[in-house]
């Protein structure tokens, strides 16, 4: 038999807040460092010399100019900061969203299979006859009596 689950904590400080908050801060941070040499690289491509720079994260979080040295200042800007962030808080606000969802639970109001059970024939039947077992062997409105 499993041990029935319980709402302690799981850590010794009493919260999980604090180690999802570290997982979602480094994951935002390896997000944000692979768009931006992923979108330096493109703009490079497309407005600089055209060829691609090794894969640096920490270069193009800290020192983009290194990389692609010759984008101008507003292009670096642009292109290795201003748009991964974008992508990145959009990431990061889709994740949110979904996972405030799957938290919740669903909540569309709907019955499901389990809630349908008890209302369906076999089960009707069954709880008839326990009931009242005289009804064991008659015949109803629902079919024979099983």
């Amino acid at each position: 038999m499993p041990s029935p689950r319980t709402n302690a904590p799981s850590t010794t400080t009493g919260s999980d807040a604090l180690l999802y908050l570290l997982f979602g801060v480094l994951g935002a941070v390896m997000a944000f460092g692979s768009l931006a040499w992923l979108t330096g690289n493109l703009t490079n491509t497309f407005v600089g010399s055209g060829t691609w720079a090794p894969f640096r994260v920490t270069d193009a979080l800290l020192h983009p100019d290194v990389l692609w040295p010759t984008l101008s200042t507003s292009m670096l800007m642009v292109g290795a900061r201003v748009v991964p962030g974008l992508f990145t808080v959009a990431l990061i606000v889709t994740a949110a969203v979904l996972w405030v969802r799957w938290r919740s639970g669903s909540k569309s109001g709907l019955a499901r299979k389990a809630d349908l059970a008890p209302l369906l024939d076999k089960e009707i039947v069954a709880k008839a006859k326990s009931l009242r077992p005289s009804l064991g062997g008659r015949e109803s409105k629902r079919g024979p009596s099983r």
